[in-house]
């Protein structure tokens, strides 16, 4: 899950050029609002093309999508559980 976790925090640094460390990352992150990382929908986007390359886990049910974007922990939750 430790390694996810610092996947996830680099796919979300890099890919999304967020400026901020990753130690300020954690599992509580909330995805979308000013008290997460303000994430939008073309981000969630990004993000879900470098989770299939990163993972080899698809997202593409905007349900499914709805469900999982809510934390960086429930990403991960799904990743850890689809891989």
């Amino acid at each position: 899950m430790q390694e996810t976790l610092a996947i996830l925090r680099n796919l979300c640094i890099t890919k999304l050029k967020l400026k901020m460390s990753p130690d300020d990352i954690t599992e509580d992150t909330q995805i979308f609002g000013d008290d997460g990382l303000g994430l939008d929908s073309i981000d969630i986007l990004e993000l879900i093309v470098g989770i299939k390359k990163e993972f080899g886990v698809d997202i593409s049910d905007r349900k499914v999508a709805e469900q999982v974007f809510i934390s960086i922990g429930s990403v991960i939750q799904y990743i850890e559980s689809n891989r």
